[in-house]
């Protein structure tokens, strides 16, 4: 996750920013403390010319991968990933395949077919790689898989430790003992519910989907048994728009603040409140348009409606209604605020 905003904290902001930032780092954006020196840019292993001097292009997000990685380490790992790839064009089970946990700062990659077994690699800072796990394929049917290291991963950023089973749900291949998380991720419940606004890429280590054998179908569904583990979001719809106006804006939660020195921030009510376990400060997303550019904040709740803003941070010299697609390099337009628009606590619910 990269993270902090360039915005000056407010006098609330100030106070809170030795703990916002301790929680964040460790919490959220993976700077968790590193175990190894084989995860330690700048320590003397990872300046041995022994652990320098190749590059991995797997053609997946960057084009080249710094392998911090002992000599027998880079062709083991280089080696079982060519193999578990040319096996995969025979594999006939559905699940298996080459699959992605993507993020700026951290993320790893993961390929398994049943008869070569699986190799997992973290990576962090972008494209530096100096770790490695690999193993067998115990167990495996139509949305369960076991894995069996024979060398684990050190611990570190993100990953920690491969994860023995794996579950496909919802579209995405998630370890088990994370799916308490996964749920309330994608109900844009607790501590997630803070990174539905213009914050930062926010990507957990359970969010990991395949991105090969795309004629093979994946489970959209919810295996039976981790069904308790899914929450519901909170949906609803706008039912009074009033005038917008520019000023500036603030956002003081328990991970992160952020402070907009210019915001559009236009009036709304919504139809769900207290009963539906609405809480003053939650943020909804609008449904249907970019993420990023928008959200709705509530600043009132009550049992069965709620009032708050939709802002849009303007402070870059944006325009209210408008965000830059920087591809066509123009700007435009956003759907207009009005009554009817649907909103949700999800980050991962249209």
């Amino acid at each position: 996750m990269s993270c902090w905003s360039s915005y000056p904290l407010n006098n609330t902001m100030v106070r809170a920013s030795a703990n916002l930032t301790v929680a964040l780092l460790l919490m959220t954006c993976g700077f968790a403390v590193q175990k190894t020196l084989s995860q330690k840019p700048g320590t003397k292993q990872s300046q041995d010319p022994a652990y320098a001097g190749q590059k991995w292009d797997n053609g997946i997000f960057h084009s080249s991968w710094d392998l911090g990685l002992l000599p027998e380490d880079r062709k083991r790992m280089l080696t079982l990933w060519k193999s578990i790839g040319e096996d995969l064009k025979r594999e006939k089970n559905d699940l298996a395949g080459t699959y992605v946990k993507g993020g700026y700062n951290s993320g790893y990659f993961l390929r398994w077919s049943i008869e070569k077994g699986f190799v997992v690699i973290p990576y962090f800072d972008q494209n530096l790689i100096t770790d490695f796990g690999y193993g067998k394929v115990t167990f495996v049917n139509g949305s369960e898989v076991i894995f069996t290291p024979e060398k684990d991963l050190h611990g570190g950023r993100g990953l920690e430790k491969m994860p023995r089973k794996w579950t496909a749900i919802l579209g995405y291949f998630v370890p088990v003992e994370m799916l308490g998380e996964f749920g309330k991720f994608r109900a844009g419940l607790g501590e997630y519910n803070e990174f539905n606004g213009s914050c930062c890429e926010f990507s957990p280590s359970f969010l990991c989907h395949r991105i090969d054998r795309l004629d093979k179908p994946f489970s959209q569904a919810i295996p039976a048994r981790y069904e308790k583990f899914i929450k519901e979001p909170i949906s609803g719809k706008v039912t009074y728009v009033g005038r917008a106006r520019e000023r500036n804006w603030g956002y003081d939660g328990k991970l992160y603040s952020q402070w907009m020195e210019k915001a559009v921030l236009t009036p709304v009510t919504i139809d769900v409140g207290s009963r539906h376990g609405v809480k003053k400060n939650m943020l909804f997303r609008i449904s249907g348009e970019p993420q990023i550019e928008r959200y709705l904040q509530v600043t009132a709740v009550g049992r069965r409606m709620s009032k708050g803003y939709v802002v849009q941070d303007i402070s870059g010299g944006g325009k209210g209604g408008f965000y830059r697609d920087y591809e066509a390099n123009e700007d435009k337009r956003l759907p207009s605020i009005r009554v009817g628009i649907k909103i949700t606590t999800s980050p991962m619910i249209q």
